[in-house]
């Protein structure tokens, strides 16, 4: 067994683009959990920390919904087409604390990781030369949630695409190279990283990514969507997997 434990400063990352699904148009749907969208949450009195480990947080005693995702179409005529290795998740939600501890589980046939250099200490203003990166053909697997950036009380939620200017919304990216970090957007190709990260923990077993993301304590009926990369299948920015909106119990 592998684990990843992640960072909370990180380096930078490709831009997020999720998609919308035929369940949703692009500029939103009605909030509400229509059958089998919803998530239950399970009330837990383990240390509320991404960090705990697993089997002290009872994780087989927590409801589970396995969720449907979807693989996005190919967006360039130059894009190799990739069969949908990934179908679906498991979400499992706890709440302790004060805090919202959220486990998302996904078969990935590879185990897709790698360290990304550190820049040179000079800064980038006074360099002669910008320095390439050496691994322009590797890609990483990663996983993102994304909510409203308003929080639960609108009637519309956002479009899957990132928001638009009117719907912002919050993502919590973890890549297995790059750590964990906090973005937000409005909109397509508006994805920027906010400066800040928050507790993760991952690991690979047996074909399998586990990964425990530690949240606010969100409200009942807080719209939420998932996305998976898979780095063998080169996923990154708009192709991925995706869910359409669930929401908390």
């Amino acid at each position: 067994m592998r684990t990843h434990r992640t960072l909370l400063a990180v380096a930078a990352v490709a831009l997020i683009v999720l998609p919308c699904a035929a369940q949703q148009a692009a500029a939103g749907s009605s909030a509400g959990a229509p059958g089998g969208l919803s998530l239950p949450v399970t009330a837990i009195s383990a240390p509320a920390s991404a960090s705990a480990d697993a089997g002290a947080l009872a994780w087989n005693q927590v409801a589970v919904r396995r969720i449907a995702l979807h693989r996005t179409p190919r967006m360039h005529e130059t894009e190799p087409p990739s069969e949908p290795e990934i179908s679906s998740a498991d979400v499992r939600l706890a709440r302790a604390g004060g805090k919202l501890l959220l486990q998302l589980s996904w078969a990935d046939p590879t185990e897709d990781v790698g360290v990304i250099a550190q820049p040179p200490d000079n800064v980038p203003e006074k360099r002669n030369e910008k320095i390439l990166t050496e691994s322009t053909s590797r890609f990483f697997d990663s996983a993102a949630i994304m909510l409203p950036a308003n929080g639960a009380g609108g009637t519309v939620t956002p479009s899957l695409q990132m928001g638009d200017a009117q719907h912002p919304v919050t993502i919590y990216y973890w890549n297995a190279a790059r750590g964990a970090m906090l973005m937000e957007a409005r909109g397509r190709e508006t994805t920027k990283r906010t400066g800040r990260g928050f507790p993760a923990t991952s690991a690979y077993v047996a074909g399998r990514w586990t990964v425990t993301f530690e949240l606010p304590d969100f409200p009942r009926d807080t719209p939420l969507a998932f996305a998976v990369w898979n780095g063998s299948q080169e996923d990154r920015d708009g192709r991925k997997y995706f869910s359409v909106w669930h929401f908390l119990e």
